[in-house]
This record gives structure tokens, sequence and C-alpha cells, in this order.
């Protein structure tokens, strides 16, 4: 069986949204944008045209700051904003809205002290990953999420045994299993060599199973996250044709 996996690219659309959108339609390869609000706005017939090919648009927030520097009215504010936009644009072409999907900048849920601290954790010991300072807030924002009609859709496939976040399915907001960390290409000093081409490309190779790198490994399928970032649209493309070399099965979110 050929691995399974489902693309996920958050934070468009850039300039080259389209471009990207023809680029994923030509190799039949369906997609969901976690699209901020604010890009939207500049982007909505780019948006529309990609919706009209039968990509989906998902909900990134309307800028891209750590929930847990909102206040609730803010975060709740930050939501519903993109949410309308996201509503219009369909609106606009006539086709209707298939499912509500939600991801959180930085997937910070808002339960943590301030964004600083949010990051901070990922440092510590991965007992204390998941435990969250102001969960009400967490909480509170889960459920207008809900009430919106956001939902967590159905992944096949995924067992939860490879990765690290077990919980990544009890929650409305979707989260991903690999990462492909290209934001840190040219970053001086960061994690483990990220910041050169060579080392973003080499880690759809690995082949580490439980730590987040489980591409190579057919026994469960993988929510990709990839980026709509304009300084990295070059490397975007030898990404995806990297994962066409590997003759994966790209799902459609359902």
């Amino acid at each position: 069986m050929s691995k399974q996996v489902y693309l996920t690219i958050d934070d468009g659309p850039s300039k080259d949204f389209k471009d990207k959108v023809d680029f994923l339609s030509a190799h039949n390869i369906p997609a969901t944008f976690f699209c901020l609000g604010e890009n939207l706005e500049s982007y909505e017939n780019d948006a529309a045209y990609a919706i009209g090919k039968g990509f989906l648009i998902g909900n990134h927030s309307y800028s891209h700051k750590h929930f847990s520097d909102l206040s609730i009215e803010q975060a709740k504010k930050a939501i519903q904003i993109t949410d309308t936009i996201i509503d219009n644009i369909y609106m606009m072409i006539g086709i209707k809205r298939p499912i509500k999907v939600f991801r959180f900048p930085h997937f910070d849920q808002g339960g943590d002290i301030s964004g600083e601290e949010y990051e901070k954790k990922w440092n510590k010991s991965q007992s204390e990953w998941y435990v969250y300072s102001r969960n009400d807030r967490r909480i509170e924002i889960q459920s207008f999420l809900r009430e919106l009609g956001y939902v967590q859709p159905h992944f096949k496939n995924i067992k939860l045994q490879f990765f690290n976040d077990k919980e990544m399915f009890d929650y409305i907001d979707v989260r991903c299993t690999f990462n492909q960390m290209e934001y840190f290409l040219d970053i001086q000093g960061a994690p483990y060599g990220m910041e050169k081409e060579e080392a973003i490309l080499g880690r759809i190779d690995e082949d580490v199973p439980y730590v987040g790198r489980a591409l190579n490994c057919s026994d469960t399928a993988d929510i990709i996250l990839t980026h709509d970032h304009e300084r990295t649209t070059e490397l975007f493309y030898k990404i995806i044709n990297k994962y066409l070399t590997k003759n994966f099965e790209f799902l459609r979110i359902v």
C-alpha cells in the first residue's frame, strides 16, 4: 500500500498562491490551504480560483498572532472575521463550503500565559507539552469554534501510537504529524541545521516514527504541514516534487 498523506499549506494566500494551486492541480494533488484573513482580503480572487479548482480553504485566524497573547474577545474576533471572509468567497462563486476546518497559528490554542511561554514549553520535558496554565481559556475558544460549525475532520489511517500528540483528534483544531519546517530556510541558527535547503529536503527521507518523522513509515498516514511563503516558493516546488518521487497517495480532507 502506498504511503497516505494529507497535504496542508498554511499562511497564504501569497502572491505565488495561484501558481502553487496550478502546480498542485496539474499533479492531481488535493490540499487544504489554512489561510490568514488579512491575506485573503488581498487575494480574494486567487482564493476563489483555488476553490473552483477543488481545493479547500481553511481558517488560520486573521493574522498570525499567538492566541495565548490575545484576549478571549480578540481571539473570537480573529476567528469570526476570517470565517466571514471565507464564507463570502464561497458564496461569491456559488460553491457550498464543504467543511469548516481551523488551525491555530503556531498551534497555540490559547491556553498559556503568553506566546513566549507557549514556545518555551517545547524545550521542556514531554510531560509538560500539553499542560495548560489557562485551560479555561483554551476550552472556551474550542467551544466558540464548535458554535461556528468547525469540526475535526476524519483523517483515515493515522495511528496515534506513532506520534507524541495522542490528543490531536480530541479537539476542533487541525494539527499536523509532519512539519516540513521549510520556514527555517536561511535562518541562522535554525534547529537541526534546517537553515539549509538540503536539510529541509533531507527531512523527507528520514525514517524516525514516534518523533514526528514518519513519512517513510507506511503503517500510518500523515498530515503534512508546509507553507505558502513567498521567500520559500522555489523550495516549495522542490518539496512537492520530492513527495511525488515517493509515490504518496494524497488524500482529501472531508
